[in-house]
């Protein structure tokens, strides 16, 4: 609970006391009671602001505040203490549900550097859209940077999480309450939640150019939700570029006021066919991103970062569908050299040379229990009950379990290579790899996340992801990355991928 919600509430229970349950109440004690309640609603509702969650609490303040100011009558133990009992149920469920439902702030980078951010919308005239059927229209993305900051320029405030644009805001709620299956008005209090960046803050004055990595989000959702990934290397001394793959995000707005949603087809029939072809899609962004820094780089496109970007330090992250997109992109592009696929698949498994360049695959323990599950099915087939419970044909669950045999080769190939590393975290469920699982302890009770404490879950993706791009980016060699360590006991080093053979 915020400041002035803690204070509102313990207001409201001393006003309770003075006029439900002590036999002598002084009046003026309780007028002067009343009216500082309902001072304290006023001074929450306008310096703080109004919050769902807190509305039982609102309506006993104001109650409370007509009680006290109304003189104190006599009312019977039955009816005092009902109405005691309904009070104190009302605020008791405004605590649970701003604990439940907390007004979120991002954890605090734990670099040395200040955080500044900004984005750009970058047009690949070269390359038409494939995702509409309008012709002449160009692949279009935002892409947002977060930098090592100075103490000058920009915002003297953090930027929050999502759009500060009423309107804008809005359309993302929409947007990311259909993705969680609840109305918009339940998250237009995340329009309270701070991030830890400055907006066009001056970029920090270094003697070398900064390395560079490349972020990609999961299918369905958008950059915004690894929003802290990026803060916490751009607190180290990264410049971290957060692509959102238009038409593949929950939604996207330009510039112009237009906004995008959600068109990318993945049929259950032709799963891995269309995975495939929509990963070149989000290679090809990754490429036009690339050739994007190099002009901000030399100049071509004026910005802060001309001669700042480390051109041959280059990674690239991603979680999900993004983790597939980051290890295409390493596998086949020159330019980037080390990258990181957080709790994702490969897609491409077929007719690939090993991986020659530094990759770490990053997996939760959920990723490991279907594992574990599959690898009993490659022993034993699964039967008829079973397939019509997963709703998928017999057909369609051999081509499901043969691209995950392919692709856990792969990553026992990736292990065997100088660089490579696969670690699971215990406790860890899809969404910890995102910002999701900081938003609220609910989170994992729907099973979005897993059982680990969300800022811990963080911390951990946070702290091995620098740890390799320092590692693979900077030279600097990292004990950490060389198997386990009594600190983070939840990391794990498997031995093969290919469990149960």
């Amino acid at each position: 609970m915020r400041g002035l919600e803690m204070l509102l509430v313990a207001s409201c229970a001393a006003v309770l006391i003075m006029l439900l349950i002590r036999k002598e109440t002084n009046r003026t004690a309780g007028v002067i009671a009343g009216i500082a309640c309902g001072a304290l609603l006023a001074a929450q509702l306008l310096f703080e602001g109004y919050r769902w969650q807190i509305l039982p609490a609102y309506s006993v303040a104001a109650l409370l505040v007509v009680i006290a100011l109304s003189g104190r009558r006599k009312v019977r133990k039955p009816l005092r203490y009902t109405i005691l009992a309904i009070f104190v149920v009302l605020l008791g469920g405004s605590v649970a549900l701003s604990l439940l439902l907390p007004v979120f702030h991002l954890p605090t980078p734990s670099g040395e550097f200040r955080v500044g951010t900004e984005t750009f919308h970058f047009i690949d005239t070269h390359r038409e859209e494939t995702f509409t059927e309008q012709k002449g229209d160009k692949r279009e993305l935002m892409v947002q940077v977060w930098y090592p900051a100075a103490e000058s320029g920009g915002s003297s405030e953090k930027s929050t999480v999502f759009p500060q644009d009423k309107k804008l805001f809005h359309t993302y709620m929409q947007a990311y309450s259909g993705y969680l299956g609840l109305p918009a008005a339940a998250l237009d209090y995340w329009k309270y939640s701070r991030a830890n960046a400055y907006a066009h803050a001056d970029l920090l004055p270094a003697d070398d150019p900064y390395p560079v990595v490349l972020l990609s989000h999961g299918m369905g959702v958008g950059r915004i939700l690894h929003t802290s990934q990026a803060e916490n290397l751009a607190s180290h001394g990264y410049i971290v570029f957060a692509i959102d793959h238009t038409y593949s995000t929950v939604t996207t707005a330009f510039p112009d006021g237009r906004v995008t949603g959600f068109l990318t087809v993945q049929s259950q029939d032709r799963f891995f066919e269309d995975s495939r072809a929509i990963l070149q899609v989000w290679n090809k962004d990754a490429a036009f991103v690339v050739y994007q820094l190099e002009k901000l780089n030399s100049g071509a496109i004026v910005s802060k970062f001309k001669g700042k970007l480390d051109m041959d330090n280059i990674g690239m992250m991603g979680h999900s569908f993004g983790g597939a997109a980051a290890f295409k992109a390493v596998y086949s592009n020159p330019r980037i050299k080390a990258g990181v696929n957080m709790d994702g698949s490969v897609f491409e498994t077929k007719g690939r040379d090993d991986m020659k360049k530094p990759f770490m695959f990053i997996e939760s323990q959920e990723f490991m229990k279907v594992n574990e599950q599959q690898a009993k099915y490659r022993k034993t087939p699964i039967t008829d009950e079973e397939l019509k419970a997963l709703q998928f044909t017999r057909k369609q669950f051999d081509t499901i379990l043969e691209n995950r045999e392919l692709e856990l080769k792969l990553m026992d190939r990736v292990m065997q290579q100088d660089g490579g590393r696969v670690i699971y975290i215990e406790g860890t469920g899809h969404y910890n790899f995102t910002d999701l699982a900081l938003y609220s302890p609910l989170i994992g009770q729907i099973g979005m996340a897993g059982s680990i404490d969300g800022a811990r879950g963080a911390e951990l993706v946070n702290r091995y992801v620098l740890e390799f791009f320092n590692q693979h980016l900077r030279g600097i060699e990292s004990k950490l990355l060389a198997g386990p360590h009594e600190d983070y006991p939840e990391v794990k080093y498997p031995k093969s991928m290919l469990q149960g053979e």
